[in-house]
């Protein structure tokens, strides 16, 4: 049989071929009837046919090649074969999301990400869609690339509202939260993580992470009892899900809380506390990240202890591991904390240089917290070098008051009053009083956290302080001897905290979310700190294989 005969339109305009049978191919039996005897149907061409293009282009192409027999294939069998390429897509997108979840989990974040980045164009379902980009949100949060985390957690929150769905909302405000507090966007993620408590956070983890973002964000407002109380929510959670990574997160926030009310004791506690979960042999489930940040605030904690060499060793090892990670954000801040230490070292010349590259990090980041932290840092050298009388006031005076700005522009109230009291000592120099007692005007304004038994200010020294059970704060001198009994911390509210005695206004319900919004490139509405320069840079580096060097030999 040659190709010819199976073309022709006799064969082909018959039954369909999965119905053929051998019998098909032979002769018909009956003599009076053969087919070559039928007449032959002929389709002639007219020149008025009305069809379209698209018709002439496809059933007459059909029909004048196969026959009326055989039709285009029917609507159905393309949707068939639509819906088995969307459940292939979508099996081939779960196998790269867990090969991306098991690449992270071996701190193979970058290539994880890639993984994660080639899933996401054939995802389909919507909820693997949300885990998806849940993920992606935290791998650029630990690369310190907090403009585009902050937009997956905008696309998790469409995801969210379209699904109705309530613990999703929750876990899309979070990571809102999140990004806002790192840019420096205080009172957004503050209402954020407040609309995460009022979804249904369903009691487990994200309850506690929410807890400890609110406490987080509270610290920096300088709103210590509801920062403690987030703390204590947070911890309370972390015991009951025995999550090892929500818990050292906890011990890392207490312990800056600890350092920033002057307890020196307590914040290397609680910051051992969480080296030792980082370290252990629970430390299996933990990212890196996380021990870099307990490695971080082991050294501040140090540092502001006085163990300066301690210190400078474990901001070295986390400078290193933030260098093999790519942990920008964490790079910033260890170079941050080392220039603390130079210049509690009294070494400014190293410490401002050290202050100069955290600025430009922190500027390339958009992480005005940690930019905000060097300005500080580097306002102190120069109040250092004018009180030896090594710079005039001006350069002090201008730096000052460009920190006030961002300062008051975050909204941190403690770094604000510090630098209005900082101020009012420049003008007072300059002989300006007038403009001195504004200044001490406007940093009395801020009330500084006080005792909850003797109403005495506190972080005014170094003393040993303690937390009541209603999150208040108390000098350790003043602790109730009740207090004292973990058998009775359960037992109620004390009569004896002037803060939990004192008559208080409903709580009103929260406003409205704020809408999601991204970014510009440029967030930094009050100039640009000094420039990263790649001597700075260098000089940073060199100082650190210097030390590094030292204290190996």
């Amino acid at each position: 049989m040659s190709w010819d005969s199976i073309e022709s339109r006799d064969f082909l305009g018959g039954v369909p071929a999965h119905q053929l049978s051998a019998t098909r191919l032979l002769s018909s039996p009956d003599p009076s009837r053969h087919h070559l005897d039928d007449p032959p149907d002929v389709y002639p061409f007219a020149e008025d046919y009305g069809g379209n293009e698209s018709s002439r282009n496809g059933a007459m192409r059909w029909g004048s090649r196969f026959g009326p027999a055989h039709r285009p294939p029917q609507a159905g069998l393309l949707d068939c074969f639509r819906a088995c390429r969307s459940r292939l897509d979508q099996y081939v997108a779960r196998r790269k999301i867990e090969r991306g979840v098991r690449l992270y989990g071996q701190n193979e974040q970058r290539q994880a990400v890639k993984v994660w980045l080639s899933a996401l164009r054939g995802v389909r379902h919507r909820t693997d869609k949300f885990a998806l980009l849940g993920h992606l949100y935290q791998a650029y949060m630990d690369f310190g690339k907090y403009r585009e985390s902050l937009e997956y957690a905008n696309r998790q929150l469409s995801i969210s509202e379209e699904l109705d769905s309530a613990p999703m909302r929750a876990e899309a405000y979070l990571n809102l939260a999140r990004a806002h507090q790192t840019l420096g966007g205080l009172d957004r993620a503050l209402s954020y993580a407040r609309h995460a408590l009022y979804n249904d956070c369903g009691g487990g983890s994200t309850a506690g992470c929410v807890h400890l973002t609110v406490a987080s964000v509270s610290l920096e407002l300088g709103a210590f009892s509801k920062a403690m109380d987030g703390f204590q929510k947070a911890l309370s959670v972390a015991q009951a899900q025995n999550d090892n990574t929500l818990l050292l997160q906890v011990y890392v926030g207490l312990s800056e809380l600890w350092r920033r009310l002057k307890d020196a004791e307590r914040a290397v506690a609680c910051a051992a506390r969480a080296c030792d979960l980082g370290r252990g042999p629970r430390s299996t489930d933990l990212n890196t990240r996380h021990h870099r940040m307990a490695l971080l605030q082991m050294a501040t904690a140090l540092r502001a202890r006085g163990e300066l060499g301690d210190a400078h060793d474990y901001c070295n090892e986390a400078l290193r591991l933030a260098a093999v990670a790519g942990d920008q954000g964490c790079y910033a801040r260890a170079v941050r904390i080392a220039g603390d230490v130079y210049r509690r070292r009294c070494d400014v010349g190293k410490a401002i240089r050290h202050y100069e590259v955290a600025m430009g990090a922190g500027q390339a980041l958009g992480d005005r917290l940690a930019q905000m932290e060097a300005m500080d840092g580097a306002a102190r050298c120069l109040e250092a070098l004018r009180l030896q009388g090594r710079i005039c006031n001006c350069r002090p005076l201008e730096f000052n008051t460009r920190l006030l700005e961002v300062a008051t522009s975050v909204g941190a109230k403690m770094l604000v009053r510090r630098v209005r009291l900082r101020l009012a000592e420049i003008y007072t120099a300059l002989g300006d009083n007038n403009a001195a007692a504004r200044q001490k005007r406007a940093a009395a304004a801020w009330v500084a956290p006080q005792c909850a038994r003797c109403r005495e200010p506190l972080a005014e020294q170094p003393e040993p302080l303690a937390s009541l059970p209603c999150a208040h704060i108390v000098h350790h001198a003043c602790m109730p001897e009740s207090w004292s009994r973990r058998s009775t911390r359960g037992a109620g509210v004390d009569t004896q905290c002037a803060e939990c005695a004192s008559p208080r206004a409903a709580r009103a319900p929260p406003p409205a979310p704020p809408a999601p919004r991204t970014l510009p490139s440029q967030d930094f509405p009050f100039g640009t700190p000094p420039t990263l320069r790649e001597s700075d840079l260098n000089s940073v580096l060199s100082d650190h294989s210097s030390q590094q060097a030292t204290s190996s030999v």
